[in-house]
């Protein structure tokens, strides 16, 4: 069998052939082959809108990564996929070591493993469990997010499995000598004189030979299929013992889609998502899915992380939270327009209303904090990020009261991601900008290194609440 390619890039980074050990052609096949199956129907947890070419237009290049004749590079997808002998795995840049540094280690590839997958626990509600990250990164593994998933998903299972298998009563049709259940009336009539010693009956039985048992089976022979690590081999061997009276069969979309959860079956949740998001095909086919593995939009992630940690900072100070997806915050520009114009709505991505005054607040996952030759930091704010957060401001500020226009000016809100090596500088205090009308915004960073460096999520929420208090304080007693 050939040896399998493990390629790591950070977004936007690129790296020529001549640096990946493995074959040039069969690299450059399998990264086209994921590019394909990523435009057409690969699960990607968002669906990014710059993602629209049709199947008769794809451009090879452009998908995941973009391919050339000596070297791929990253785009802004974050995850990983397993394509015929190639794994390929990017991580956050915000994560990404510093400049300079010539040999990563393995522990450094872990932090930033761990830390992205703490953003998806609390982005999608994974229920993860952070000593089990943490259990892995003390085990000496090389730094596989494939890997981690895996065990993940047969950790979750085998601890539920030692509580008892998952029953359910299934219908069955079988030839019994005594009479039970129901008899099937349409097949006992039409039987030979010989036949009639038995009955054809229906009946309901209590078994562990169910749907979603086939499902866990099934994915579990295909991580086993797939892992290297010995660690996940045994455990992966156990759950195969466990389900040996379980029915073989072939993963289809439609298995993951008739699975309904009860208070029966709902401790199974978090291993099914574990598997449905891991082994569930790109499509209801019936085929063998070429392609394992999912990517993240770092761009929606980043928006939806910040999302959960607004709602606890909301809830906590009696704030009210709405965000761009809801009706109440998408608001028209322009009061008249051509017939047959179209304008799309504009709307930030969360509102904050504080007690009958607003905070107009968008997550922005870029890079303010430059770099130049001679080592020296600047900021650079892009003039459509600030022309954007002055229109969402006067939008929202513009009232009438008694016929008169009234303009409230609320305060506007940038949020960035940050670490000790990605916008670093602005995580402890917030960047204050006052247009020309006296309009305030700031900008104020999440800290992302306390997810890195394994530090409690609560310490990174507790330090971006301060910085945010501080902007509303500066606004109030301006």
């Amino acid at each position: 069998m050939p040896r399998l390619t493990t390629i790591t890039l950070y977004e936007h980074d690129e790296k020529m052939y001549r640096d990946i050990a493995g074959d040039k052609k069969a690299i450059q096949d399998a990264l086209i082959k994921l590019n394909k199956q990523f435009k057409k129907d690969f699960k990607k947890l968002d669906k990014s809108e710059d993602n629209s070419d049709t199947e008769d237009t794809i451009d090879e290049s452009k998908g995941v990564v973009e391919v050339y004749a000596n070297k791929i590079k990253a785009r802004h997808y974050v995850g990983f996929a397993a394509v015929d002998n190639v794994f390929l795995q990017i991580l956050p840049k915000v994560f990404k070591p510093k400049k300079g540094q010539t040999q990563e280690t393995p522990e450094d590839t872990w932090e930033p493993i761990l830390a992205f997958i703490r953003m998806l626990d609390m982005a999608y509600g994974l229920k993860i469990k952070d000593h089990d990250l943490a259990y892995l990164q003390g085990r000496n593994l090389r730094p596989n997010l494939y890997e981690v998933f895996i065990y993940l998903f047969a950790k979750s299972l085998w601890s539920e499995v030692q509580r008892g298998y998952h029953r359910e009563y299934v219908e069955v049709h079988r030839e019994e000598k005594f009479l039970r259940g129901k008899l099937l009336m349409n097949q006992q009539i039409r039987k030979l004189p010989h036949q009639l010693n038995t009955f054809s009956v229906e009946v309901h039985e209590l078994i562990e030979d169910n749907l979603l048992n086939r499902i866990f089976y099934a994915s579990v022979r295909e991580a086993l299929r797939r892992t290297t690590w010995g660690l996940n081999r045994r455990l992966l061997g156990e759950l195969m013992l466990a389900f040996d009276g379980v029915t073989p069969i072939h993963l289809g979309t439609e298995h993951f889609e008739r699975v309904h959860f009860t208070r029966l079956n709902e401790r199974f949740r978090k291993p099914f998502e574990l598997a449905k998001l891991l082994f569930m095909p790109a499509s209801g086919k019936g085929k063998s899915r070429e392609v394992s593995g999912f990517f993240v939009d770092m761009n929606k992630l980043f928006e939806r992380f910040i999302e959960r940690v607004l709602s606890r900072y909301a809830e906590e100070n009696g704030y009210r939270l709405t965000t761009n997806k809801d009706s109440e915050n998408r608001k028209e520009l322009f009061n008249n327009k051509p017939s047959g114009a179209s304008l799309k709505n504009q709307y930030p991505d969360y509102i904050l209303h504080l007690n009958g005054e607003l905070v107009i607040l968008d997550a922005k996952y870029t890079e303010l904090i430059k770099t130049n030759k001679k080592g020296e930091t600047k900021i650079e704010l892009k003039p459509d990020i600030a022309r954007q957060l002055y229109v969402y401001s006067r939008i929202w500020g513009h009232r009438k009261v008694n016929g008169t226009e009234v303009d409230s000016k609320p305060l506007s809100v940038i949020i960035v991601p940050a670490s000790s090596t990605y916008n670093q500088g602005i995580s402890d205090k917030p960047l204050e900008f006052e247009f020309f009308d006296g309009r305030k915004l700031y900008v104020i960073a999440y800290n992302l290194d306390f997810l890195k460096e394994k530090r409690n999520v609560t310490e990174a929420d507790k330090n971006f609440r301060e910085v945010l208090n501080k902007a509303i304080e500066n606004r109030e007693s301006g």
